[in-house]
């Protein structure tokens, strides 16, 4: 059965971690990396525990450290379920991330607004639904427990990742969305930078406000994946960092729609222009882009607006 009148649900799509940003729900999802990093050879500090805010230095990383900011992204091609049109939407993000004596962590909660193509519930002439979208990851280290470097080869540490996403919106649709994640965790061992890993289970429940009724997905299978690799071209320094998420078939939704596999994946590419004013890992900016294949679980056949291709402008102030 087609649903052309599907609006907007928010289950936690897939991926970051963490930090994590992943997801993941909305909210960028990244699994905070740990740091078991081996004696020898020393790594760089950003593989292992090192932050954003200490990309580039070339010591071992602490195992209790934080990374606090405020994020800004924009864009004009994001897409909703049942929704025909693009929707702009202009996003507001705090995010803290860091490590602690047996793991790391990272916490981020997304504001966002979007124009009356997306239009609160009572329709357009009310202006553009607004949403608070909440991520959390913990994850526990094997290497920081047992107090010795654990890795192998391509591999550094191995985890336990627990998670939850919350959100809520004033659409027609009103989410209510609530999802637990957990499963295990790989952190991959690159030369700069993090790579990490994490398959588990999520759960997921939402509130379908259109036809009344609070709505329990089946526990579903999750895969995801989050990546930070700082590097330079000539004197600017770059991090391009992103997370990936990827999850299973849920059971029916609140419309009685079957659904099926959902990805979402944000990438972005962020330039340190705090360097250039003396204020080096503070002031980013830069460019990325959102891919969103099966929104929510939808299939593209069932309703439009299940896929979003959206570039966007980012900025990023760190504490």
């Amino acid at each position: 059965m087609k649903i052309n009148s599907v609006a907007l649900r928010k289950p936690f799509l897939g991926a970051a971690m963490f930090c994590c940003m992943t997801g993941f729900g909305y909210a960028q999802v990244v699994t905070a990396p740990n740091s078991s990093t081996p004696p020898l050879p020393l790594q760089a500090a950003p593989n292992g525990a090192a932050p954003p805010a200490t990309v580039g230095e070339s010591n071992e990383p602490p195992a209790i450290w934080n990374d606090t900011y405020l994020g800004y992204r924009w864009g004009t091609n994001f897409h909703y379920p049942g929704i025909d049109s693009s929707v702009m939407q202009n996003i507001g993000s705090l995010t803290t991330l860091g490590g602690f004596r047996f793991g790391s962590y990272v916490f981020n909660a997304d504001y966002l607004i979007s124009n009356a193509a997306n239009p609160e519930a009572g329709g357009p002439q009310n202006g553009g639904a607004q949403e608070v979208y909440s991520v959390g990851r913990v994850e526990f280290s094997a290497g920081k427990i047992l107090g010795r470097y654990v890795g192998a080869g391509f591999i550094r540490d191995y985890g336990l990742t627990v998670g939850y996403e919350f959100g809520v919106k004033n659409d027609a649709y009103a989410e209510r969305a609530r999802m637990l994640v957990v499963g295990p965790t790989i952190e991959f061992n690159i030369p700069h930078g993090y790579w990490n890993l994490t398959a588990g289970v999520r759960t997921e429940s939402n509130h379908n406000g259109i036809m009344g009724v609070d709505v329990h997905f089946n526990p579903a299978w999750h895969i995801e994946s989050s990546w930070l690799y700082p590097f330079r071209v000539g004197p600017v320094p770059l991090v391009f960092r992103g997370f990936a998420g990827l999850t299973g078939p849920k059971g029916r939704d609140g419309f009685g729609v079957e659904t099926t596999t959902e990805l979402l994946t944000r990438v972005a590419l962020m330039a340190d222009v705090g360097s250039f004013a003396g204020h080096p890992r503070t002031f980013y900016a830069g460019v990325g882009y959102e891919y969103w294949l099966h929104m929510y679980g939808t299939p593209a056949k069932e309703a439009p607006g299940t896929i979003t291709s959206a570039p966007m402008l980012m900025a990023e102030i760190h504490f």
